[in-house]
């Protein structure tokens, strides 16, 4: 699959499959994401491959949210972002540790669904629970997580806004034709 097809088919997935996924292809698509860009090329960020059962329901369950909780029992991984916020850079009051994990992400993301499978990126739990079944330092934030695994269904990517309403020339609204 062709990059701009990739980026063109990705989508947030909330049904899965329970096939598995070859520990191979989880690697390289760890390795996509640990190879990103990152403030000082501080690289601040830390993966946690989570397969457990428990666990995977604990996590999804930290989001109140009943297609999360069930997209993260059902995937075969759970993949967790955490990030040490002083291994990174702050500048006029932004924490770039933040924009950093984004990047792996967004990188992470892409290799999975260059290798056929699909996400789900979340961004809102209860930190405290999955820092504590996952034993996560306390120096550490938890800054995301994603369901991985093979999508139930074919993905629809849902329709964007018009080039020209985001896109502009020069200054604000002129558009960029």
């Amino acid at each position: 699959m062709g990059f701009f097809e990739v980026v063109n088919s990705r989508s947030s997935v909330r049904e899965y499959k329970d096939d598995p996924v070859p520990l191979e292809t989880v690697r390289k698509i760890i390795e996509a994401a640990r190879v990103a860009p990152s403030w000082a090329n501080s690289q601040c960020w830390r993966f946690v491959i989570v397969d457990s059962h428990v666990e995977k329901n604990i996590i999804g369950n930290t989001t109140g949210q009943a297609n999360i909780a069930k997209a993260c029992k059902d995937a075969p991984y759970v993949i967790v972002l955490c990030a040490n916020p002083k291994e990174s850079g702050s500048k006029n009051g932004m924490d770039y540790y933040v924009f950093d994990c984004g990047l792996a992400m967004q990188n992470l993301s892409l290799a999975a669904r260059s290798e056929g499978l699909d996400t789900c990126i979340v961004g809102w739990f209860d930190e405290k629970a999955i820092k504590g079944v996952l034993n996560v330092p306390n120096n550490f934030k938890v800054v995301a997580f994603t369901p991985l695994g093979y999508a139930k269904e074919t993905p629809v990517r849902k329709a964007r806004r018009k080039y020209s309403e985001n896109v502009f020339h020069n200054f604000w609204g002129k558009a960029y034709e």
